[in-house]
């Protein structure tokens, strides 16, 4: 099991290697992504292309993300990715206004989304599986930490 410091690792190397910004033509976007993913090594350069592995790769980057907005809001993480997403895509500035950080993030999650939409047909359980990660992960390093 990965810890939350090797997922905002992971996190941190995908928001670097993701070009900014993004191609307008699908394919292009998807191919930088792609890209973004190796870069990061939540992808191994054998599974370009197999939608399973493609998908493994999206959901530990949103989960790589969430622990990344953890860090400076604990136990928080999972939300505010969800109101970044949901902002961009209905319009709307949260309240407070999201970091350059945040909106980095964001920016990555949402280039994870339209990669999904390439090997998935269920985004909400691709993005679901993520959270849960994300809180597990969390539980069982608050749970060693503790201990």
């Amino acid at each position: 099991m990965r810890t939350p410091a090797d997922s905002r690792a992971a996190a941190r190397r995908l928001i670097a290697a993701l070009p900014r910004p993004l191609p307008h033509d699908e394919a292009r976007r998807a191919d930088a992504v792609q890209t973004a993913l190796l870069a990061s090594g939540l992808l191994d350069s054998s599974d370009l292309g197999n939608s399973p592995a493609v998908q493994a790769a999206a959901r530990d980057g949103f989960t790589s993300l969430t622990h990344l907005l953890d860090k400076d809001a604990p136990g928080h993480g999972a939300g505010q990715l969800l109101l970044l997403l949901l902002a961009e895509r209905e319009a709307f500035n949260p309240h407070p206004a999201p970091d350059e950080d945040q909106l980095r993030a964001r920016d990555a999650a949402t280039a994870l989304l339209h990669l999904a939409l390439w090997h998935t047909d269920d985004l909400m359980h691709l993005l679901g599986g993520a959270l849960q990660v994300h809180a597990e992960e969390a539980h069982h390093h608050h749970r060693t930490k503790t201990a």
